[in-house]
C-alpha cells in the first residue's frame, strides 16, 4: 500500500473528513485531496503532526518495516550460507541486496553484501565492490569491530582492482593494511589476561593463518612456476598439505577446509602427471583427494580438539553434500589423467565416487 492509500485509509477509518483533517493540519483541503490521490505528498515538516492526529509513529504512517536487526541479519546469514556452501553464489546478492535496502547503515550487512560481490564476480561487480568498500573503510564507530571491516574492504577492493587491471591502485589499497606483526588478534596474545579471550584469539589466528597459507600456495602454483620451478612449488603445496593434515588429524575439519586439503591433493597429482612422475605418487595424492570428497559428504556440526584451533566451531555439510563428489568425477576425465583410465586403481576410485553419488 503506497502512501496516499494508507493516509486515505487511516482518515476513513478514523471518521474525518478531508476538510477537518486538513483545518487541523492549517493547510488547504485541496492539498489533502492531492496527498490522497497521489498527486503529492505531504511536506517533510508535517509527518509527526499526521502521525499525531492518528496516534501512530512516523515509521507506521511511511510503513517503514520495523525489525530486529539482528535478528534479520541472522536470518539472512543463514539462507546466505547455504547457498554460498551449495556454490549457488549469484542466489545469494538479492538477500543482502534486500537486506542493504533495508538496513543501510549496517557495516556487517554492508561487508556482506560487499564479500558476496566479490566471491560472485569481481569483474562484473567492480563498482559496486569498490563503492561499499571505501563506504566500510571510512568506518570511525568502533576501533575493534571497525578493523575488521577495514581489512576486509582493503582486501577486496585491492584484487577487485587487480584482476581489473589497475595494479597501482591495488598495490594503494594493499598498502593502508597493516602487516603481519601488527595485527590486534598476536598483540593481544601479548596484553590479554581473560582465558576466554586470550584462547579465542589463539585458534582465530592459527583457523585464518592457515586458510591464507591455502590460498598462497595456490596462487605460487598459479604464477610461480615459472620463476621458482614446478618442483619448488610442488613441495610447497605438498608441506601446506602435511600441515593442513596434521592440524586437523583425521581429516577432522570443517567444509571448506577439507576443500581447501581436496584442492591441495588434486594441484599435486595434476603437476606430478605434467611432470611425468611415478604412478604411485599420483595415485597417492588422487586417493587422498577421492577421501576427502567423501568425507565433505558427512561432516556434522562439531567443536576442533586439535590443540592449536581447539573450540573453533564447524557446521554440518551443506544441503548438496555431493558436489565435490561430483567436480572430482569430472576432473578425472581430464585428458592429463588418460594414461591412468585402464589402471585397476584409478578404475576403483572412479566406482568409489559413482558410488556416493547414488
Amino acid at each position: 500500500m503506497n502512501l496516499a492509500e494508507h493516509l486515505k485509509n487511516l482518515r476513513k477509518a478514523k471518521g474525518v473528513s478531508q476538510e477537518k483533517l486538513a483545518e487541523y493540519l492549517n493547510v488547504s483541503y485541496q492539498a489533502v485531496s492531492k496527498w490522497e490521490n497521489g498527486v503529492t505528498s505531504p511536506d517533510i515538516s508535517l509527518l509527526p503532526e499526521i502521525s499525531r492526529y492518528f496516534g501512530i509513529t512516523v515509521d507506521a504512517l511511511l510503513q517503514a518495516e520495523q525489525i530486529d536487526e539482528n535478528e534479520y541479519f541472522e536470518e539472512c546469514s543463514h539462507r546466505a550460507e547455504e547457498l554460498f556452501r551449495d556454490g549457488k553464489r549469484e542466489e545469494i546478492i538479492p538477500i543482502w541486496q534486500e537486506a542493504y535496502k533495508k538496513m543501510p547503515n549496517n557495516p556487517a550487512v554492508k561487508e556482506m553484501l560487499m564479500s558476496t560481490y566479490f566471491d560472485t564476480d569481481k569483474m562484473k561487480y567492480q563498482k559496486e565492490i569498490i563503492e561499499l568498500g571505501t563506504d566500510l573503510y571510512a568506518l570511525q564507530k568502533d576501533p575493534i569491530t571497525d578493523s575488521y571491516y577495514k581489512g576486509q574492504a582493503i582486501e577486496q577492493i585491492a584484487r577487485t582492482y587487480y584482476e581489473n587491471g589497475n595494479v597501482e591502485k591495488a598495490k594503494e589499497w594493499v598498502q593502508k593494511a597493516y602487516s603481519i606483526m601488527h595485527s590486534q588478534e598476536m598483540m593481544f596474545m601479548q596484553i590479554e589476561d581473560n582465558e576466554k579471550w586470550l584462547m579465542g584469539d589463539f585458534r582465530f589466528v592459527n583457523f585464518w593463518y592457515f586458510d591464507k597459507l591455502f590460498y598462497m600456495a595456490v596462487r605460487l602454483n598459479d604464477v610461480g612456476v615459472k620463476q621458482y620451478g614446478t618442483e619448488y612449488v610442488q613441495d610447497v603445496l605438498k608441506t601446506v598439505a602435511q600441515l593442513y593434515e596434521t592440524i586437523y588429524p583425521g581429516d577432522d575439519m570443517g567444509y571448506e577446509t577439507l576443500r581447501n586439503l581436496y584442492n591441495l591433493h588434486m594441484l599435486i597429482a595434476e603437476d606430478e602427471t605434467s611432470l611425468g612422475k611415478d604412478e604411485e605418487v599420483v595415485k597417492r595424492h588422487l586417493t587422498r583427494a577421492v577421501e576427502c570428497a567423501e568425507k565433505s559428504t558427512s561432516i556434522k556440526a562439531h567443536e576442533l580438539t586439535h590443540p592449536l584451533v581447539r573450540g573453533w566451531q564447524v557446521a554440518d555439510s551443506p544441503a548438496d553434500n555431493t558436489q565435490m563428489v561430483r567436480f572430482l568425477q569430472g576432473e578425472l576425465m581430464q585428458e592429463y589423467y588418460k594414461p591412468y583410465r585402464e589402471k585397476a586403481w584409478f578404475t576403483e576410485l572412479v566406482k568409489k565416487l559413482e558410488k556416493l553419488i547414488g
